[in-house]
């Protein structure tokens, strides 16, 4: 699981440094693999704006430019990127900045004073390689120190779960211990239904309710496809090792991050008639998103419409059904497989997915509704359109049974002396139903938790 820091700071007030953060986690259980800024060290680098850009009067390649870097008089720069020209914001090196491997001093280029050098990513180590100046988002403020504007005082953190910590495959999980292990307070953004616009609804069927005990979906019409992912969650999305392909599959693999309820979105249109959660009929096949047919099995749990398989449930979409450019109505679907319908599946089929790797271990069945409802507005949001009512079928989640723990037993096994009052915090910060009995608890996991079952 790779995530930013500063993502993480964003859900828990905590003091820890970067440092001591990746160690009290560690010394919790998550394992901190690897730690890394974000980018390389580099000072006095600001937004700045190209005033004007003039061919140089002794070189073909160069151009003279005024550019303002927030102070008194524009600065004289020679630039030979190709996109440097007149309204463009990019990032500026002032004189004695101090970029990867060299650094900036006032120079003549071929006879002309230049104070500073336009840079491209590539100058600031965030790239391997460049085309041209950084080009930056027009909101951008000239004067900003370019590592405040980009938010480069990060770093990314690489944790090395155990397989029983699927509540940590999300940085709300992640922000959850966080706060559990500091105390320290969390910002958890509530999450508001949907505001629903249309009474449309597709119904669903679920022919497997012990498979599929929880599943909810929703059409969105009147979205506009095409539409930019926003800048800051691309940035979310880059920094945990996914790249960006839409905005509506860029929504949801965002959801899946910051909640950890893995979601498809369907082109509706591509749909027919209900929705069923079925296992695979015999002989059945499914072309996947992934641009490969397999052959299902009678255990291979999907999602078919009256046609037929179009997805391969808590694995992979199929390519039919899915979202386009032109998609102008999606079903999105959230839901709970069962731990165990899933297990091994991906790995047979030679696949490997971010829903599986979730699913396999266990998912929020709390989440399934309020994943849905983020998932929709950020899709309302970004690429416009209207929400339909929910349709939900629910069958028997998993039961959550108490645990007994006793506070001598919690003293022996860890040899601290933990006070009763400490342990009832922290179990509390961990989500856990703590009922006390003298010197014994009576402990019910959350939803979240598929690893509580002994003291």
């Amino acid at each position: 699981m790779q995530f930013s820091e500063n993502w993480l700071r964003s859900l828990v007030d905590t003091d820890l440094d970067s440092e001591a953060l990746s160690h009290a986690l560690t010394m919790a259980g998550l394992e901190v693999e690897e730690m890394q800024p974000v980018a390389a060290s580099f000072s006095k680098v600001v937004v700045a704006k190209i005033l004007s850009a003039e061919k140089h009067p002794d070189a073909d390649r160069l151009q003279v430019c005024k550019v303002d870097v927030g102070l008194a008089e524009p600065l004289q720069i020679v630039c030979g990127a190709a996109n440097a020209r007149a309204g463009l914001l990019a990032p500026c090196a002032m004189v004695g900045a101090e970029l990867p491997g060299f650094s900036i001093k006032q120079a003549k280029v071929r006879g002309v004073e230049s104070f500073g050098m336009m840079c491209s990513s590539k100058e600031l180590g965030l790239t391997a390689d460049a085309t041209g100046l950084l080009e930056l988002e027009s909101d951008a403020v000239v004067g900003q120190d370019i590592r405040e504007h980009l938010d480069l005082n990060d770093h990314l953190f690489t944790l090395k779960l155990t397989p029983n910590r699927s509540d940590c495959l999300s940085i709300t999980g992640i922000a959850r211990d966080v706060a559990a292990i500091t105390g320290a307070a969390t910002r958890f953004e509530a999450i508001q239904p949907a505001n629903v616009a249309l009474q449309q609804t597709k119904n669903v069927e679920i022919a497997e309710t012990e498979a599929c005990p929880r599943y909810a979906g929703r059409l969105v019409t009147g979205i506009n496809a095409k539409a930019p992912t926003p800048a800051w969650m691309v940035k979310r999305l880059e920094r945990s090792g996914l790249r960006s392909i839409s905005a509506v599959v860029d929504i949801t693999n965002y959801v899946l991050l910051a909640l950890g309820q893995p979601m498809h979105a369907f082109d509706a249109a591509k749909l027919n008639g209900n929705i069923n959660v079925r296992f695979a009929k015999a002989g059945e096949s499914i072309a996947l998103l992934n641009d490969t047919t397999i052959e299902l099995k009678a255990d291979d749990l999907v999602i078919a419409d009256a046609q037929g398989a179009v997805a391969l449930a808590g694995i992979m979409g199929g390519k039919a059904s899915s979202v386009s450019d032109e998609t102008t109505e999606v079903f999105l679907e959230s839901a709970f497989f069962v731990p165990s319908v899933i297990a091994g599946k991906a790995r047979r089929l030679g696949l490997s997915t971010d829903s599986s790797y979730r699913f396999e271990r266990g998912v929020d069945f709390s989440m399934t509704q309020a994943a849905l409802d983020r998932a929709t507005q950020l899709i309302i949001d970004v690429c416009g359109g209207q929400a339909g009512q929910i349709t939900e079928v629910l069958g028997q989640l998993p039961d959550r049974k108490s645990v007994t723990l006793r506070v001598a037993r919690v003293q022996r096994v860890l040899g601290m002396p933990l006070e009763s009052k400490e342990i009832s915090q922290i179990l509390s910060r961990l989500g856990m139903e703590v009922k006390q009995n003298g010197e014994v608890f009576s402990v019910t996991p959350p939803s979240y938790r598929f690893d509580i079952a002994i003291e």
